[in-house]
């Protein structure tokens, strides 16, 4: 029997929209405490209200990547399950690097026609290689506040520039392989170079004009590196 069977079965479709509610719920939650949080600590509610929208609009290019996954997902591990994955983990070449690993360990690939073994396989694989970080979370998130007072020796006022420094160093780590490519991959060297120099002209336009675009910043880049890469080579 096709595994499609299972894979788009009633069952699945109602414990994917369980999970996909709880992700829901959760951010609801978080966003108003957050917003609580802030008033407690005298934060201005217009410039917090403002964070929140650029926020959501930075996360649109980042999330439209993610579509284009589920898109490649869908075929194979089905709706229900790749909603769910994607929306509860969101880690789309992780979801189906480990699905086909799961696939592979019976001597199978990712594939519209597979066995109900094989897929069953694939989905604990692809449940059990993010548990990691979820216990990880449920241990030390509450903790963070311990680690934070470690990273900047007891001074607060670093806090910010330990952040910001972490955001950095995980945009370079993602980045740096891209320029590197320009002999094997050069159209993703070009579309790494092309993001880079929109995004600075985004971010100088938005200090003097057009200060919407620093919302837009990311997301434009993000297309505008891509289709420039495409289209140069």
């Amino acid at each position: 029997m096709n595994h499609m069977v299972y894979a788009n079965h009633p069952i699945i479709w109602l414990v994917s929209i369980i999970g996909i509610s709880v992700v829901l719920i959760q951010s609801i939650l978080i966003i108003k405490k957050s917003i609580k949080a802030g008033v407690d600590m005298g934060m201005d509610y217009s410039r917090m209200k403002k964070g929140i929208k650029t926020s959501a609009i930075s996360s649109i290019g980042p999330a439209l990547g993610v579509v284009g996954s589920l898109l490649a997902l869908l075929v194979t591990m089905g709706s229900p399950m790749s909603a769910f994955r994607l929306s509860v983990i969101g880690g789309s070449n992780f979801e189906a690097m480990a699905a086909n690993f799961g696939a592979q360990a019976l001597g199978s690939e990712l594939s519209t026609n597979m066995t109900p073994v094989v897929f069953t396989n694939a989905l604990w694989t692809m449940a059990l290689g993010s548990i990691g970080w979820i216990i990880f979370v449920y241990l030390f998130a509450h903790r963070m506040d311990k680690v934070n007072n470690l990273l900047t020796s007891g001074r607060k006022a670093l806090l910010p520039a330990v952040s910001i420094g972490a955001m950095l160093g995980s945009f370079a780590y993602f980045n740096v392989g891209n320029y590197i490519k320009f002999r094997t991959n050069p159209d993703v060297t070009i579309s790494a170079v092309a993001g880079l120099i929109i995004m600075m002209i985004c971010l100088k336009l938005g200090e003097k004009k057009f200060t919407w675009l620093k919302e837009w910043a990311l997301t434009i880049a993000m297309f505008g590196g891509a289709i420039i890469g495409t289209i140069t080579i």
